[in-house]
């Protein structure tokens, strides 16, 4: 369980040995990966090919840890799984390294950090209690960019990580609305949300030795709001 093997207090923030502190926080995410649209994971299933190589990208639009302001700093994770990770499966693997925002100053990634890897409860706990290895931790600038009509979303971490997606759509599909699935039952931000689909027109992420290639490949967009 990762937030039993990487305990990290947040110097400044939580000693470890107080009670946590409150935090929040709210924002969008995405991902690319390497299964077919749509999604196995998003449906609770297995990859596509039995294992998923993937990017996850979340933008903090308001947030805090404590007295710590965390609006508009941005988390990059790359990673592989193997398994199906929704279902308790015991041989289920997932290995991911973290691009924490440099923009940010050491008290602000020290509390990204302290809640993307569980340690702080809430649904990062939980999903963080899915992962087997954090492969390691790097601090570089995130820039993310998603207009308000969904028509594509993409993420840079500069000369390492460009990912990114144009919104689904297709011959029946209506112009003025976007294809998209409420209360996915395998939705990597949480319970009851409403995921909107894509297609991967950027896969370019330093970290892994990928499998897979991206292009072509499934993305989602969903909105989080956490606190413990």
């Amino acid at each position: 369980m990762m937030a039993q093997q990487h305990i990290k207090a947040a110097e400044g923030v939580w000693s470890g040995q107080d009670p946590l502190p409150e935090w929040r926080l709210r924002g969008e995410w995405f991902d690319v990966c390497s299964c077919s649209t749509p999604c196995p994971c998003t449906f609770a299933q297995a990859p596509t090919h039995g294992d998923c190589m993937f990017t996850l990208v979340w933008q903090i639009h308001e947030g805090h840890l404590g007295d710590v302001r965390l609006d508009g700093l941005g988390v990059v994770a790359l990673g592989e799984f193997a398994g199906n990770m929704w279902v308790g499966d015991p041989d289920a693997t997932m290995t991911v390294m973290f691009y924490i925002d440099a923009k940010g100053d050491q008290r602000q990634r020290d509390a990204l950090e302290a809640i993307f890897r569980g340690n702080m409860g809430g649904w990062p706990g939980k999903f963080g209690a899915l992962i087997s290895e954090v492969r390691e931790v790097r601090y570089a600038p995130v820039h993310f960019e998603a207009p308000a009509d969904l028509s594509y979303w993409r993420a840079e971490v500069p000369g390492r990580v460009e990912v990114g997606a144009t919104a689904l759509t297709g011959p029946t599909a209506d112009p003025d609305r976007r294809v998209q699935t409420v209360n996915p039952p395998g939705s990597e931000v949480g319970p009851g949300q409403v995921a909107t689909w894509g297609v991967v027109s950027a896969d370019h992420a330093e970290g892994f030795d990928f499998s897979h290639p991206y292009r072509g490949g499934g993305s989602k967009h969903i909105p989080f709001d956490w606190r413990p």
